[in-house]
């Protein structure tokens, strides 16, 4: 076990996490219950574990909902973390008792300090994710939870590992969030830049005497590839990066077409955005191409000043968007367009040192990071505390804990053994081919497996996801995969 994380202390022992913790999952009460969602039980979702302390949640249940699903709720202090899913891996502590979702386990320690175990599987994250299990979803099952090896320390140098870690950790947030402040003035410092060049100038024309305007028109979806056949095609801002956008999409029966140098603004929710066409392309309902008849950086720089005022020129109730003619009467500051060259060339300049100030932060932050991960990895190895002759041994810190789970498991089967008994809805019993069959269309892993006769069970439920693979197709969408039957 030792050899695959790292060498410890000789007093310290290599265990793994069942040894000393339970792991439970929750589930999913039934969406087509709307009353379920009505209650005041907090229910986590994986998408809310922040590596903080959860007091609130997106939604919350009701007792009933817990009766009646594989949702339970866990005390205030529990340690949760992502079992699948964009966010596998992710943890966070309870502040308040709460229910979780099927995929976010809780780690119910005993005897050791939560925060230990907390820091350990942080330092340990790429370890646990190289053992994910499936294909479709690779998650990290309750099993490879439980026998994850664990760096077990007596509770008083726990105890001090732990001090020590945060002690430190508060100094590196600490230059952080000092550096993060020097990064947003120089962020207001740009903008004020932009702002005053172009305040001062005292001359203004609509638009529309300075550019030629197009409104995009969306092409077929029959058309659309990501292959590159083509011509680039922007629907909105989606693609927009700080300068250029970056297609994602193509066409083979373009409509609108904006010219390369063009200015692309988006006039449809959100209102405002502007890039640079570095290319030619065609472009959707949500983007109009602008045609400078000066310096196209000018107009850039201009447009994304006024963003602000911009969105305020939108119009709709069900979502904003801007006119034509609201784009042909924005007035334009004007010069002579060798002026607009020299103008931008003296912007440019001074942003640009600007901007290699704000590189040197974001280097620093980053550097930061891998002090803490350095930090993490100097605390597992024992670097960071020493051994006291005061200090609990091991044999008795294990007997502790072997005493306290056991007491909890009998807790815990008298509580199962007094609760009322409540005749829980049955939910339709369908296999992973009958889901599919219903369903006729291709679904994602996630949906497959709540469907699914396993839905209490992900490692069940890719046990079976694997018998029957030769019966399904898997095909990867830009949304995620997508599972129907061949």
């Amino acid at each position: 076990m030792a050899k695959i994380f790292k060498d410890i202390p000789k007093h310290w022992k290599w265990v793994t996490l069942d040894t000393v913790s339970v792991t439970s999952s929750g589930g999913t009460p039934d969406r087509k219950n709307t009353n379920y969602f009505r209650g005041n039980i907090p229910w986590v979702k994986s998408g809310e574990l922040n590596y903080k302390i959860i007091s609130k949640t997106e939604e919350y249940i009701t007792q009933e909902a817990v009766n009646y699903s594989s949702a339970k709720v866990f005390p205030k202090g529990s340690l949760l973390i992502a079992l699948y899913g964009n966010t596998v891996g992710r943890m966070a502590f309870l502040g308040v008792d709460a229910a979780t979702n099927q995929a976010v386990a809780s780690i119910k320690s005993f005897c050791i300090n939560a925060k230990y175990l907390y820091y350990y599987l942080m330092s340990s994250k790429e370890e646990l994710l190289n053992k994910r299990e499936g294909s479709a979803q690779p998650n990290i099952s309750q099993k490879v939870l439980s026998s994850f090896p664990f760096p077990l320390a007596p509770i008083e140098e726990q105890n001090r590992i732990v001090d020590k870690i945060e002690e430190l950790f508060s100094l590196i947030d600490k230059s952080n969030s000092e550096i993060t402040k020097s990064k947003e003035r120089l962020n207001i410092l740009i903008k004020k830049s932009v702002f005053n060049i172009f305040n001062k100038i005292k001359t203004r024309k609509p638009l529309s005497k300075l550019a030629e305007i197009t409104m995009g028109q969306s092409p077929s979806s029959t058309s659309f590839n990501t292959i590159g056949k083509g011509t680039p095609f922007f629907q909105g801002k989606k693609e927009f990066t700080k300068m250029y956008p970056i297609p994602e999409k193509y066409t083979t029966e373009p409509i609108r077409l904006a010219q390369k140098n063009n200015i692309l603004m988006s006039v449809r929710a959100p209102v405002g955005s502007v890039n640079i066409a570095n290319n030619d392309c065609a472009i959707g309902r949500g983007l109009c191409a602008i045609e400078f008849q000066g310096f196209y950086k000018y107009l850039f720089y201009y447009l994304n000043n006024i963003k602000s005022d911009l969105e305020q020129l939108g119009t709709g109730s069900t979502f904003n968007s801007i006119s034509k003619n609201i784009i042909e009467n924005i007035q334009i500051p004007y010069l002579e367009t060798e002026e607009q060259f020299f103008l931008i060339d003296k912007l440019e300049t001074k942003i640009e040192t600007y901007e290699d100030m704000i590189n040197e932060i974001n280097l620093q932050i980053k550097n930061n990071e891998i002090l803490k991960l350095k930090i993490l990895n100097d605390a597992f190895h024992g670097k960071l505390s020493t051994q006291l002759n005061s200090d609990t041994s091991i044999d008795n810190l294990l007997n502790n804990i072997k005493q306290e789970k056991e007491e909890y498991l009998l807790n815990q089967q008298e509580i199962i053994k007094n609760r009322p008994k409540i005749k829980r809805m049955e939910k339709e019993k369908l296999s992973i081919i009958q889901v599919l069959e219903k369903n006729k269309k291709p679904i994602s892993p996630k949906q497959l497996w709540e469907d699914s006769m396993y839905s209490d069970s992900i490692e069940k439920f890719y046990s079976e996801l694997k018998k029957v693979q030769d019966r399904v197709i898997e095909e990867r969408t830009e949304k995620g995969s997508l599972i129907s039957l061949k």
